[in-house]
């Protein structure tokens, strides 16, 4: 099954999802998932909103990136942040895992994290232009909704724990729940509200 494929078989069947991506390159196709759901986020939320002049709704941390020019920036900086913060997320599941004696495989978490982070950050991207047609400029708002959707994510990567890993159920919820927490910090110290 090719790439293309497979990411879209995340939207109607996370079983079959997981059952084929068990035989692909791994870490390569979640490091590739995770890079393109961070281009779709700089070409089609970044670029469009720094096109339109807007001005993020939380100031700068960086000091060397003005606030004004902030989702400029963000074109560039945003699939490496958001890579990094899916690599975290693997290797913080990976060491709990072989933390508690239990067999893990990094390559496979990653493969499944960065393909559920595609599946629902694409879905994010038109979600986000969506919120903005409504005219809701909140980014409380948006951001608590985009927790919401979240589960999505935490739902495919419960099932390939469960399912590659053979981590039991409850542990598989608890993992994939536990790295949003955990991914905060890092994502609210880069990234901004496009709205």
């Amino acid at each position: 099954m090719s790439f293309l494929r497979l990411w879209l078989t995340g939207y109607f069947s996370p079983i079959q999802l997981i059952e084929h991506l068990k035989s692909k390159p791994a870490p390569q196709w979640g490091i590739f998932a995770s890079l393109l759901r961070g281009i779709l986020d700089s070409l089609l939320i970044y670029l469009p909103v720094s096109l339109m002049g807007r001005v993020p709704p939380t100031p700068s941390y960086l000091s060397f990136v003005p606030t004004e020019r902030y989702y400029f920036a963000l074109i560039w900086i945003a699939p490496f942040v958001l890579l990094t913060e899916m690599l975290m997320g693997s290797v913080i599941i990976h060491v709990i895992l072989r933390l508690m004696g239990r067999h893990s495989d990094i390559d496979q978490i990653i493969n499944v994290n960065g393909m559920s982070a595609l599946i629902v950050g694409a879905v994010l991207v038109l979600w986000d232009w969506v919120f903005f047609a409504l005219g809701v400029a909140d980014q409380y708002i948006l951001g608590i909704s985009h927790l919401v959707i979240a589960l999505w994510a935490v739902a495919i990567l419960a099932i390939g724990l469960r399912r590659i890993l053979s981590v039991p159920l409850w542990l598989s919820i608890v993992l994939s729940i536990t790295i949003i927490p955990a991914g905060l910090p890092f994502a609210m110290m880069f990234m901004r509200s496009p709205f």
